[in-house]
Formats: structure tokens, C-alpha cells, sequence
């Protein structure tokens, strides 16, 4: 079998289980399907899997941090200068050579803003939604890998 048509059939498998599994888990499927695309984005492998997860986490803290920081101080009219703040930093972490996936950063913080979490449970949960949704990238990677070699 050629590495597309595996990797097509592993991925289509394995996100079939995310679908069924992540919902029965209560977890966010969606975020997962992001970190899965931007584990590829990031070039796959293991160093893909890191760069996913560590960029994609960072967007986490910097929306928890903004989202904090606006609701402490009653910045509601001020949100939008925060939220460019973090932007800023989105861009700006990439110096730092496990922090250099820029989209996978603004992935992170979108699927954050998006979920909208209330409490520190809920940012948890986009966490663990976006390294599960990392790691089956990588898995679904190396099962084509080794059905591409079988055939």
C-alpha cells in the first residue's frame, strides 16, 4: 500500500475513535482535530509531536492569562489591546526553538477562546484535547509508516 493511502486509512480510522471516544469523555474533539492537523503542519515525527504540543499549550496559558487578567481588572473594554498583547507574545515566544511552531501557538489560543472555559477544569480539558489530539497525530503517522513498509 503507498504512504498516502495508508496514512489515509490510519487517520481515517483513528479519528473515527477520537470522534466516539473524546465525546464519551466529555473532552473537545474539535480541539483534538486541530492539534492532529497541526501536528502534520509542524512536519510530523517526534519533533513535530513536541512542537505541537508545547505551542499549542502555550496558546492555552496566554488566553487563560488574558482572560484572567481582563476578568480581575474589569478590562472588558480593554480586551481586544490584551488580546493583541498576546498576539505580540504568540509571535514573539518563537525565539525559543520549542516554541517556534507560530501557528500551532494561535491554534492553541484559538481553540481556547473558542471553548470558552469558566474555570481551571476547563482550560485542563482544552489541554488534554490538544496533546491527545497531537499524540494520535503522531500515532496515526507511524501506523502508516509501518503498513506502507508491510505492503
Amino acid at each position: 500500500m503507498d504512504m498516502l493511502t495508508a496514512l489515509a486509512l490510519s487517520i481515517g480510522i483513528l479519528i473515527a475513535l477520537w470522534v466516539k471516544v473524546g465525546s464519551m469523555a466529555s473532552l473537545l474533539v474539535p480541539a483534538g482535530i486541530v492539534a492532529w492537523a497541526c501536528f502534520f503542519a509542524a512536519g510530523g515525527k517526534i519533533q513535530g509531536l513536541q512542537k505541537t504540543i508545547a505551542a499549542t499549550l502555550s496558546g492555552v496559558v496566554w488566553v487563560w492569562l488574558a482572560m484572567t487578567l481582563i476578568g480581575m481588572m474589569g478590562m472588558g473594554s480593554w480586551g481586544w489591546v490584551i488580546i493583541g498583547v498576546v498576539a505580540f507574545i504568540l509571535v514573539f515566544q518563537s525565539r525559543v526553538p520549542a516554541l517556534s511552531f507560530i501557528p500551532g501557538a494561535f491554534c492553541g489560543a484559538a481553540v481556547t477562546a473558542w471553548a470558552a472555559p469558566t474555570d481551571p477544569k476547563g482550560y485542563l480539558m482544552v489541554a488534554v484535547a490538544l496533546i491527545a489530539g497531537a499524540v494520535l497525530g503522531y500515532v496515526s503517522e507511524m501506523g502508516a509508516f509501518g503498513r506502507a513498509r508491510r505492503t
